[in-house]
């Protein structure tokens, strides 16, 4: 009997010893088929996280070329504005203004033209006639008389206020006439001698209008034969200065018909002459229109 007991037990024990193996091989291959399967996950895994790296350099690749067009084109745009307003500045520059001077009255050819009639009467001031070549040369018996040039202007609407005690007023309230003479007197003695040029004379078939060495005269161009004596030319010397003739438009009209210039002779102004005052008197023809 205890013999059987005893046989039991070891049965039994050998029974619990091999359903303790089979537990064993189950767990390791639940714990195999574990490792299996998360292996098998990590390799299926792995291509998706391979695409994923590949898309997110993708990704990178395309942010940095995007980042490189935005920053060329942000580079390239103020050219391309800078180049675009190029002709907008240029079209706003303004030309300079001509700061060339007005030209002053001068006895250049050019010169000459300029009015000295028009700033003290005002109104409107126009040459209607001029003569720019030496158009009269007298040779008396010490000195000689020329005319280089002369001009014609007629004066219409004077505006300025002139004082009535200035010989220019004469044609303040009306119209009228100023004829200018570029005057050169040569003294080819060894001494000096006397001329009055403004008893020069302009002569019409009935009327005569004398000279003024200082009406619309600048004071530059006033014909004066010496320092100390306007009507004394010094010996060799030449003088050049402005003679003028003031009238209203009917003297014009009449002097302009048939014009005339009386040119006195030197004599008359010599009291050391033995010479008749009036033997060498000129009237020559003048033509004013």
């Amino acid at each position: 009997m205890k013999k059987w007991i005893t046989i039991i037990s070891i049965v039994s024990i050998l029974a619990l010893l091999g359903a303790c193996g089979n537990d064993e091989n189950t767990e390791k291959e639940k714990v195999d088929k574990t490792t299996t399967d998360t292996t098998a996950k990590k390799a299926k895994s792995t291509p998706k996280e391979t695409n994923e790296t590949t898309d997110t350099k993708k990704n990178e690749t395309a942010d940095k070329a995007t980042t490189t067009d935005s920053n060329e084109t942000k580079t390239t745009v103020p050219k391309e504005n800078k180049k675009a307003s190029a002709p907008t500045n240029s079209s706003k520059t303004e030309a300079p203004k001509s700061t060339t001077p007005k030209e002053a009255f001068s006895l250049s050819a050019s010169g000459f033209k300029v009015s000295n009639v028009q700033p003290v009467l005002g109104g409107e001031v126009t040459t209607t006639y001029l003569s720019s070549s030496k158009s009269f040369q007298k040779d008396f018996e010490s000195l000689t008389l020329s005319i280089n040039q002369y001009k014609v202007e007629h004066v219409v609407g004077a505006n300025k206020e002139v004082s009535t005690s200035n010989p220019e007023s004469y044609l303040a309230n009306k119209n009228g006439y100023v004829i200018t003479l570029d005057i050169s007197i040569k003294n080819r003695a060894t001494t000096d001698k006397m001329y009055k040029a403004d008893q020069i004379s302009l002569l019409g078939s009935s009327k005569s209008v004398g000279g003024s060495l200082d009406n619309f005269v600048p004071s530059s161009f006033h014909l004066s034969g010496s320092s100390a004596d306007p009507y004394n030319f010094s010996a060799g010397k030449t003088a050049r200065g402005l003679l003028t003739f003031t009238m209203d438009e009917e003297t014009y009209n009449n002097i302009a018909k048939n014009s005339q210039i009386g040119v006195p002779d030197p004599s008359r102004f010599d009291a050391s002459s033995t010479k008749n005052s009036s033997q060498d008197n000129i009237i020559a023809p003048f033509p004013i229109k």
